[in-house]
């Protein structure tokens, strides 16, 4: 992965969606998952009161699997395989030391 500024990896991780992702894969064993077990995690942990109700299955899928993951393996943080759905995480140490400075309850909202 390039290197990238503090301001692009800010802007980077500024959805919560993707911090979502990143968080979920850092503490994964393997560092994979599939976007049926994304779905199914953001789903279940229902809906931040601020943000409204919880997006559909569906949405939430579609989101993430045209969206979101792309965006991420775009930038080599993951690599994501459409067909499969597979999901596997690449530690980029500039990516881990923001997020790590994020407090908590930023890091780990609710999409």
């Amino acid at each position: 992965m390039t290197t990238h500024s503090l301001d692009a990896w800010l802007q980077f991780v500024d959805d919560r969606h993707r911090r979502r992702i990143i968080h979920h894969l850092r503490h994964e064993a393997t560092g994979t998952t599939t976007v049926d077990e994304l779905v199914e995690q953001f789903h279940s942990s229902g809906s931040d009161s601020k943000d409204g109700p919880a997006q559909d299955r569906e949405a939430l899928a579609i989101q993430l699997h045209h969206v979101h993951l792309p965006k991420l393996a775009e930038h080599g943080v993951l690599e994501f395989e459409h067909r499969s759905g597979s999901v596997r995480y690449t530690p980029d140490e500039q990516l881990e030391t923001v997020l790590d400075s994020l407090p908590e309850e930023v890091s780990l909202s609710t999409p």
